[in-house]
């Protein structure tokens, strides 16, 4: 996993902020109070929320109502965005809504199924489901002052916070959950044996019954010989009424079919004179013959579009000479009035001398050939435009004379097809009625044949009550025996079920006594075996994660301590401090030894989780806060090779020491202005 950007709207001291994250090594640098940690709290509520006993108001800016956060992750290279509200109600503050953005693909969520979303994506082991916010705290981020903690805590309460972080703890809930499986063992096992104490009473039950069953089957052998004799003679009577009720079936479908061709013939002699009547309407329709011809239509039609175009071709040469019309009639009104206006003029308005008679005589003499030559001009126009209007009118007068002819023509072709249409219509009129009459003839003729077929099945009736009567009495005799018979059965089938269970119960039983036996070796099994092996697992689970976090804490102290210092841990994950073979109490290292036991603790402990766990996405990034705190200034630079021997793809700073920016890839610096924190 490798953090890409961060959006922030009204958390903490940030009012509006985004911040960007690059691969390497990532300082936030600032000033005490600037905000540098706030972004570590809104990438962990980003991640999974509120914690267990946060309260909204710490991340909520003060004053305002709402809160987002949007963080975008990189998880084997598949984008991911998780976006987070805060809204302040009535009475409390809480999450509001919830979403992930997986490739472009949104999913809204509520607060526990983003949870379970996050701790999928990032491949948490399910054990850590409940407590996914420790595995990320031990493995990502752990402020400093926490990690002085846990090594400053009781051994006992500091060795059950290791067990949950490792996963251990799963161990001591086997332990207890074999305890709690024994006494359930055991109490099932006297529950089974008060179950088995019948069996020997159900076995000479079983025995009695059986003897009951043979001596019943016996009996139902005897009646079965007799009712196959019963059954033949019941059989023989039920032929001979069957052969009579055939008879009366054979009569009855005669009288149906009869039934069905006289209403059959009814309805061809209707149809017959429904088509004479519209045979004899339909030759009425067609008495007036009218005429037509398509080749006429088509003339008219050609000559009408004719002229339409002629006058077309009319119409445009009358606007074009009316436009020239126009044109001259406008250049004879403006000369007319240029020669009103020069001899009114009594100074020229450009230069403002007096103008002559003579000089307006001359302007009038112009004036007047100009319009002597825009008259001989108009009036050949004017006389063709006359022209061409009285042809217009001729024109149209032409066309509608055309389309009335046109018209009247398209209403006879109508007509004419409307009486072709009839003449086909009485013709397939005419083959129909042709067809009915033969159907009228067949059909009186196979009625007359089924008449004299009836007519000899009249003593059919008296055989079949005959033989009715005789079949009854052997049925009746018949059933008798049937009910005999049953009642035996039935008495062999209630004995054959009461063995069934029986035996049932008895294998039943068996199968209890041999899962007490089972029970018992299970018993043995986990009180003399599996409890002693978890007891054994967890011991040698704890010293093999012992010896490396041990190794490996030691290696990370040396780095940032001097040679005379060695560190290791005891049976309880307790650092031992040491200085030439002598035991040092924590509490007299100085400040800067203090923060290298803790920040060499948080490494060792960081690189142990993720050997431990190496499929998690979180195992490349790792957050550190204030890491350095009382650190000197040798310790300081100590820390460049810590940051070269991490292997994490991202690894973020929060520091206000300034020496460390020269360690890292990228510096990002906040500062704050009144009370918001900006880059």
């Amino acid at each position: 996993m490798l953090l890409k950007k961060l959006k922030l709207k009204n958390i903490r001291s940030y009012k509006e902020f985004e911040i960007e994250f690059p691969k390497g090594s990532i300082l936030l640098a600032g000033d005490i109070g600037t905000g540098k940690t706030s972004i570590l709290l809104a990438l962990q509520f980003a991640l999974f929320g509120l914690q267990p006993g946060q309260k909204g108001a710490s991340i909520l800016r003060q004053g305002c109502d709402e809160a987002y956060v949007s963080l975008e992750l990189d998880i084997d290279n598949k984008s991911v965005v998780l976006e987070r509200t805060l809204k302040r109600s009535k009475n409390s503050i809480s999450q509001e809504s919830n979403s992930i953005i997986i490739n472009g693909e949104k999913e809204e969520l509520s607060t526990s199924e983003m949870k379970n979303k996050v701790i999928e994506i990032l491949e948490y082991p399910k054990e850590f489901a409940k407590k996914s916010n420790l595995l990320y705290k031990f493995t990502v981020y752990t402020p400093q002052e926490e990690m002085k903690d846990i090594i400053q805590e009781r051994p006992e309460i500091r060795l059950d916070t290791l067990r949950h972080i490792f996963g251990i703890d799963r161990y001591k809930r086997i332990e207890e959950n074999a305890q709690i499986f024994l006494q359930k063992i055991k109490e099932v096992i006297k529950i089974k044996e008060g179950e088995i104490k019948e069996i020997n009473i159900l076995k000479e039950k079983q025995t009695q019954k059986t003897e009951n069953l043979v001596q019943l089957n016996r009996e139902i052998n005897n009646l079965n010989i007799e009712y196959k004799t019963i059954e033949k003679e019941k059989k023989d009577a039920e032929e001979k009424l069957n052969s009579a009720q055939r008879l009366i079936e054979q009569k009855q479908k005669l009288d149906f079919e009869l039934s069905n061709k006289e209403t059959e013939l009814r309805g061809k002699n209707e149809l017959k004179s429904r088509l004479d009547r519209n045979i004899f309407t339909l030759k009425n329709q067609i008495s007036e013959k009218i005429e037509f011809e398509e080749e006429k239509l088509l003339n008219i039609a050609n000559l009408l579009l004719k002229k339409k175009q002629m006058l077309e071709e009319l119409n445009s040469r009358f606007l074009n000479i009316n436009s020239k019309i126009s044109v001259l009639e406008s250049k004879k009104e403006n000369a007319l009035k240029l020669n009103d206006k020069v001899s009114s003029l009594e100074n020229c308005p450009t230069c403002y001398q007096s103008v002559s008679p003579e000089h307006k005589d001359k302007m009038s003499k112009r004036t007047k050939f100009e319009l002597e030559d825009i008259e001989r001009e108009l009036e050949p126009k004017i006389i063709e435009k006359t022209a061409i209007l009285r042809d217009i009118e001729q024109i149209k007068e032409l066309i509608r004379g055309y389309e009335k002819d046109k018209n009247e023509m398209e209403s006879n072709r109508i007509r004419f097809q409307h009486q072709k249409d009839i003449e086909i219509k009485i013709k397939s009129d005419s083959i129909v009625l042709d067809r009915v009459l033969a159907e009228i003839f067949q059909l009186e003729k196979q009625i007359s044949e089924i008449k004299i077929k009836i007519a000899s099945f009249l003593d059919s009736e008296k055989l079949f009550l005959k033989e009715k009567n005789n079949f009854e009495a052997a049925n009746l005799k018949a059933k008798s025996f049937e009910i005999n018979l049953a009642q035996k059965s039935k008495e062999s089938e209630i004995l054959k079920l009461n063995l069934e269970e029986l035996k049932e119960e008895i294998t039943r039983k068996e199968k209890i006594r041999s899962q007490i036996n089972y029970l018992r070796e299970l018993q043995d099994w986990t009180e003399e075996k599996f409890i002693p092996l978890m007891i054994t697992i967890e011991s040698n689970v704890m010293i093999k994660l012992r010896n490396e976090f041990s190794k490996i804490f030691n290696e990370w102290f040396s780095i940032l301590v001097s040679d005379s210092l060695s560190v290791r841990l005891d049976e309880d994950f307790t650092p031992i401090i040491a200085q030439q073979d002598y035991e040092i109490d924590y509490e007299f290292l100085s400040g800067g030894e203090r923060t290298a036991v803790a920040l060499a603790y948080r490494l060792a402990l960081n690189q142990v989780l993720n050997s431990m766990l190496s499929k998690i996405k979180t195992k490349n990034i790792l957050i550190l806060d204030e890491p350095t705190d009382g650190f000197s200034e040798q310790q300081l630079f100590k820390m460049r090779d810590i940051l070269e021997q991490l292997k994490s793809e991202q690894i973020i700073l929060v520091s206000h020491e300034q020496k460390i920016e020269s360690f890292v890839d990228n510096v990002i610096r906040i500062k704050k202005e009144g009370t918001s924190s900006i880059v």
